[in-house]
């Protein structure tokens, strides 16, 4: 753990000298175009502070009766289902895309269009290289209309701020104005999307933690991070945490010359015994926090307490509404979504 959150926040282990060297950190049609993934400071933080209040810990907590509303809407509509019913297209998916929609200012009626290319501009195999091109070909012509249309009608949204922050004040580019609105959409709802899936797997294939969490609601900040820590979200859970270094570096007692890459494994650091005892055992109870799920250093991800209050509400609701919920086949049965950045279930039936 300690090497990991090391490499993550030392300045000499650069993301922008992992772009400049060509290492590819992963093979998504996403990260073609130079991002804020691959920035260093200052110039990453210069992005980050602009979007940094819309996900403050108090935006987020003011957030929580609307996304309460969301997600009980949804939880109707599976009511109305007969079981078995898949709870990826009945919540999991559309509860992070209606929030993200509402805080960037995406109208939610064209999830349907812009899920299709989000789908592809994430893959690593998935869909063809032309394909996923194309998509982000056509995520960015419907972006730039959306940010022409918004500059006609600005609202309170954040792309409206964003628009705001280029036009009237300098603070960032044309392009960092499309890339940064494309990443936010894109990694506001794909990555939540499957870990409440995969987090939902992970209790109800405990029933001991599943009960826990029922008796108890309170229980939720720790369940989702315990989960967080134990379920590994990639396929390579280490995309993105490629660095190299700037000058020689001495780490643990072995010195990493200069310009060497470096793959910091979250996935590893998040089983470290040293850090959590018994660390392969979901236990509720655990002080998991310290997890790296979210990464670590200048990198952390923006949405980390957006995520974690998306889960939250999704478990213990679901828990609430369906106090029978169980998996509708064997956890072995599950299948995942092949050839894709972020690993997911390709459906989550349950009974109830």
């Amino acid at each position: 753990m300690a090497a990991v959150r090391a490499v993550l926040s030392d300045p000499r282990f650069s993301r922008a000298e992992t772009r400049r060297l060509g290492i590819s950190t992963a093979g998504a049609a996403i990260f073609e175009q130079e991002g804020i993934l691959d920035l260093d400071p200052p110039e990453h933080s210069r992005l980050r502070r602009l979007v940094a209040a819309a996900f403050s810990a108090r935006r987020i907590r003011e957030l929580r009766p609307r996304i309460q509303e969301i997600t009980g809407e949804l939880i109707d509509g599976l009511r109305a289902a007969t079981p078995p019913a898949d709870l990826n297209p009945a919540l999991c998916l559309p509860l992070p895309i209606a929030v993200i929609c509402e805080i960037l200012g995406v109208p939610y009626t064209d999830r349907d269009q812009f899920r299709g290319w989000s789908e592809r501009v994430m893959a690593t195999g998935a869909f063809s290289s032309g394909e996923a091109m194309e998509a982000l070909i056509a995520l960015a012509g419907y972006m730039s209309g959306l940010i022409a249309a918004k500059r006609d009608e600005p609202d309170g949204s954040l792309l409206t701020a964003l628009i705001a922050a280029r036009d009237d004040e300098d603070r960032l580019s044309e392009e960092e104005l499309l890339l940064l609105s494309i990443s936010l959409l894109v990694a506001g709802h794909e990555t939540t999307a499957n870990m409440i899936g995969m987090g939902l797997v992970a209790l109800l294939d405990h029933p001991d933690q599943l009960a826990a969490l029922r008796a108890n609601p309170e229980l939720a900040p720790a369940a989702v991070d315990e989960v967080l820590r134990l379920v590994p979200l990639g396929i390579h859970p280490d995309s993105g945490l490629v660095r190299a270094t700037t000058s020689d570096v001495e780490l643990e007692g072995v010195t990493i010359p200069a310009h060497c890459v470096v793959r910091a494994s979250t996935a590893a650091a998040n089983l470290d015994p040293a850090e959590f005892p018994d660390p392969g055992r979901i236990d509720l109870t655990r002080v998991s926090s310290g997890h790296v799920a979210f990464g670590h250093g200048p990198h952390h991800c923006l949405g980390a307490q957006l995520a974690r209050l998306e889960m939250d509400v999704a478990f213990t609701s679901l828990l609430a509404a369906f106090p029978d919920l169980r998996l509708a086949v064997p956890v072995t049965d599950l299948a995942y979504k092949d050839g894709m950045l972020v690993t997911g279930l390709a459906s989550l039936p349950v009974a109830w």
